[in-house]
């Protein structure tokens, strides 16, 4: 049997960590890299994603002219967060014939606030016979995919709750930003008000989790708050002052019968010491794990992409979740599969 033939779609950090992996696997053929970043078009891939030696393809700003000339099993794709700003690269994909995995956080559960357009690209991929999925490790696995596993043992389950606390001092400096690391109060009201400070993510973990559930949830609530620093924080780029912003505090709620069923509380700042995933569910009997450190989200998110392989080449065609998928485990060396028909 033929090797998977894999493209790399989006190349940054995320991106060139899964690439890090598929190079290495058994079964799996990188044949492309696509980038829309001036400064890694025309550059070596295993120098874009920081390998040690050249992997003799060209990284591509022509996303459609490389799917064609490519024809890959797999398109790994990994540019942004929002389902509308993806779309139409996702939608390439499909046109082409190809599957696509991709780390886009509302594509894991696109379905309640992009109706219209989720239907269209399910039609698309179902007609083109391939797979589309969003996978990553939150939303996609820590918030939402575990939590509904550990419900297996259990009966009358009354409430799911979730808290994910993390360390963002020597992350990049888009977390930094995206946290709002360093901004004065003010600032940090300002950044919120226009969508630049939040998490994306959790409205679809409570998507996935009332679906997998069965559950009819008639409101979701979000809030979100900033943390301050009590004391100076320094980090790779800058110092904190005591009173100003280091981090974010998000919690998203949904609520069936006049009360909150799921809670899921999302917690990153720039010098925490407690960093934890904490997953606790109301029921008979009741379920209490704690992750002791946290999952490290681009590693983990790497993981699952890899492991999700077999699993999306032999799902049936359309858009659909990893709710849909059997569970996602380590596989040591993943076998290729037959080439799906064109």
């Amino acid at each position: 049997m033929a090797p998977i033939r894999v493209v790399h779609y989006g190349l940054g950090a995320i991106g060139s960590a899964v690439a890090q992996l598929t190079c290495t696997q058994r079964g799996l053929q990188v044949v492309g890299g696509i980038d829309h970043n001036s400064q890694k078009v025309g550059r070596d891939l295993g120098d874009v994603i920081g390998l040690d030696h050249q992997l003799g393809i060209e990284v591509s700003g022509d996303a459609l002219g490389t799917l064609r000339r490519m024809q890959p099993n797999l398109v790994i794709h990994a540019t942004t967060s929002r389902f509308h700003e993806v779309y139409s690269q996702i939608l390439s994909c499909v046109d082409t014939r190809t599957n696509v995995i991709s780390t886009c956080e509302e594509l894991v559960y696109p379905f309640a606030k992009e109706p219209a357009a989720s239907a269209k690209l399910h039609r698309a991929a179902v007609h083109a016979g391939v797979t589309v999925v969003g996978v990553g490790v939150n939303p996609g696995y820590i918030m939402d995919l575990l939590p509904l596993m550990l419900t297996a043992p259990c009966v009358n389950i009354k409430r799911i709750s979730v808290t994910r606390v993390i360390d963002a001092t020597n992350r990049r400096a888009m977390i930094h930003q995206r946290i709002g690391a360093g901004l004065t109060l003010e600032q940090f009201r300002e950044n919120l008000a226009q969508g630049t400070v939040r998490h994306i993510g959790l409205a679809e973990s409570i998507g996935l989790i009332a679906d997998g559930l069965g559950w009819q949830l008639y409101r979701t609530t979000e809030q979100i708050d900033p943390i301050l620093a009590s004391e100076w924080i320094a980090t790779p780029y800058g110092t904190i002052a005591p009173g100003q912003v280091a981090g974010v505090r998000q919690n998203a709620r949904g609520w069936m019968h006049g009360r909150d069923v799921i809670s899921l509380t999302w917690e990153q700042t720039v010098g925490s010491r407690k960093t934890h995933d904490a997953i606790y569910i109301e029921a008979t009997p009741p379920v209490d794990l704690v992750i002791q450190g946290g999952l490290q989200g681009e590693q983990a998110t790497a993981a699952l992409i890899l492991h999700a392989i077999p699993q999306v080449l032999a799902a049936e065609p359309g858009l659909t979740t990893v709710l849909q998928l059997p569970p996602l485990h380590y596989q040591p060396r993943p076998e290729p599969l037959h080439e799906r028909t064109r």
